[in-house]
Formats: C-alpha cells, structure tokens, sequence
C-alpha cells in the first residue's frame, strides 16, 4: 500500500511547536488565509522573510491576527535575522509540518479539465467536494490538507474523473527510466531520448 497514504492518516501527534506556539494541523483554512495576506510560505511570491515565518505559526495556532508583536516575537525575529542558519532549519521544519511528501502523486493528464478551469480556487473545489460527500463544512476545511487531498482524489475517482494515482513502484520505475535516459544522453550528447524509447 502507498506510504504516502499511510503517513496522511497518522495524525501527527504530539502537535508541534514553532516559536512558542503550537501549531494545529496543516489545512486548507490555513493555505487559504496565508494566500490571502499573500503569504510567500504559501504563494512562492517573494522571498521569506522571519516575519513571514512567524505569521504564518501565529495563523497556524489559530491566534488572532492584526495585533501588535510583544517583546518576546520580537526577539525571536530579530534572533532568526541575525543566525540564517538557524532560519533555514525554522524553514525546513515549517516545509515538513505542511505534509506535502504525503500528497497522492498524480499521472499527468493531457487534456485535464478541473473546477480551477472555470474559476473555482483548487481549495475551494476540495472543500465542495468534500462537503458535498457529506462532510461537515469545518471538518472539510480543517482535516489535514494531506487528508483532504486523497479523500478528494478518491471521491473524483469514484465519480469517474480521468484521475490516475502513481503508485510508489511506478514513480520508482519513472525515476528508473529517467535516470537511464540521463545516462545515455551524458554518453552520446547527440541522441535526445523521445517517448518511442520505451515503446
């Protein structure tokens, strides 16, 4: 069975802690609200900066937003500016909290149309999804996104959407085949691999 979907359902436990704060699940509601105030953690816009960072674990511990910093957030900012080492690790922690590496890996689709196609923000589409399953509204926008995504991949496969999940043999058989592709175009640089190598 795939590990990917293993892991999405081991609810992590005990919640974690990030700059005094502990930290509820990664969700859909939190992507969406870090979106919203065009957070580079979620959108990618710009660069990260420790203030970002410390947003988004305030979002995270789902504390009030729009307050001013007390001392001690301060300090944490200032401490995590002054050791960029230390940052990067915050960083590479806050990547492993959000689950992504539990995500079903998907086959391509060639012609893929989706509720993003005409309009509907991809979160969004999940959470109809979900609810129109008979999931609580505040479950579905709450559930570990790594959750939230398998749960709406099998309910649009189940409906007969042209969805296809990688199995982790496939993918390592992928990963094979590109490898050896890699190989033979570093051997013989005037031979560029086409899809009727491999029949």
């Amino acid at each position: 069975m795939d590990k990917r979907f293993l892991n999405a359902f081991i609810d992590p436990a005990p919640l974690p802690r990030m700059l005094g704060r502990t930290l509820y699940p990664w969700c859909l509601k939190y992507r969406v609200r870090l979106i919203a105030f065009d957070s580079p953690l979620a959108t990618g816009s710009r660069g990260v900066t420790p203030a970002d960072l410390l947003f988004a674990c305030q979002v995270c511990a789902d504390e009030e937003l729009g307050g001013r910093l007390g001392w001690k957030d301060q300090l944490r900012i200032m401490r995590l500016m002054r050791d960029p080492v230390r940052f990067e690790a915050y960083l590479k922690a806050f990547a492993d909290y959000i689950l992504v590496t539990h995500w079903p890996k998907f086959w391509e689709q060639t012609a893929k149309k989706s509720a993003g196609d005409k309009g509907v923000p991809w979160p969004l589409a999940i959470v109809a999804n979900l609810i129109s399953h008979g999931i609580e509204e505040k479950r579905a926008w709450e559930m570990p996104e790594c959750q939230a995504i398998w749960l709406n991949s099998a309910l649009a496969i189940s409906k007969g959407a042209d969805v296809a999940i990688m199995s982790p043999e496939e993918e390592a058989f992928m990963a094979e085949e590109e490898a050896k592709d890699a190989a033979a175009v570093a051997s013989n640089p005037a031979k560029v691999p086409t899809t009727d190598d491999h029949g």
